[in-house]
């Protein structure tokens, strides 16, 4: 078993990859929703018809954000929120004065349950491979509930270990959707 220190130190470098990771995945959905409000939402001809691009577009964000999330709660060759929560519970000193016993084991059982969630929501998804945005309304739920509750897990147990805060707000140096603003699809398609 690791000294207090060295657990601390440990769980201090996880919970920063964790965090990276978790930034990530909070700039990818900030870019899709962006993507879906002001570019979707603001074009009539993107309403009215379906289109099999935006659909792809759809499931391979809702694919690939799932199993990202599902990694970090699950911990499968890598580190985990729940991995962490589980050595921290072997140095239970560490947390005294911050936290409860029971908060501690509610924050076990939330990210537990989130797992269970995003998991029963992948099934409709995964079985029929429907991409249209009510299909993919209760992954999205899902994910964003489990991505919220990963960073205030991930900010709050940071400050346990580490005595200082991890910064996990969405920044961009320029617009994300720049790539919109000029007709670059239409030379392209002509030819």
């Amino acid at each position: 078993m690791l000294s207090e220190k060295q657990f601390r130190e440990r769980a201090k470098t996880e919970l920063r990859q964790i965090g990276e990771q978790l930034l990530g995945l909070s700039i990818d959905r900030d870019i899709y929703a962006k993507f879906e409000r002001d570019i979707v939402q603001n074009n009539r001809e993107l309403q009215s018809a379906r289109s099999e691009f935006i659909d792809m577009l759809r499931g391979c964000y809702a694919d690939a954000m799932a199993a990202r999330v599902l990694r970090l709660l699950d911990g499968d060759g890598g580190p985990s929120l729940p991995g962490v929560l589980t050595g921290l519970a072997q140095h239970e000193q560490i947390m005294d004065d911050k936290i409860t016993e029971r908060e501690f084991t509610q924050d076990r059982t939330a990210l537990q349950q989130a797992f269970v969630n995003l998991q029963r929501a992948m099934v409709p998804h995964t079985a029929h491979h429907e991409r249209t945005l009510p299909a993919l309304a209760s992954l999205h739920r899902e994910l964003d509930a489990a991505l919220d509750l990963m960073m205030e897990t991930a900010k709050t147990y940071y400050w346990i270990v580490s005595d200082s805060y991890m910064q996990l707000d969405v920044k961009y140096s320029g617009d994300p959707l720049s790539v919109f603003q000029f007709a670059w699809a239409m030379p392209v398609l002509t030819r």
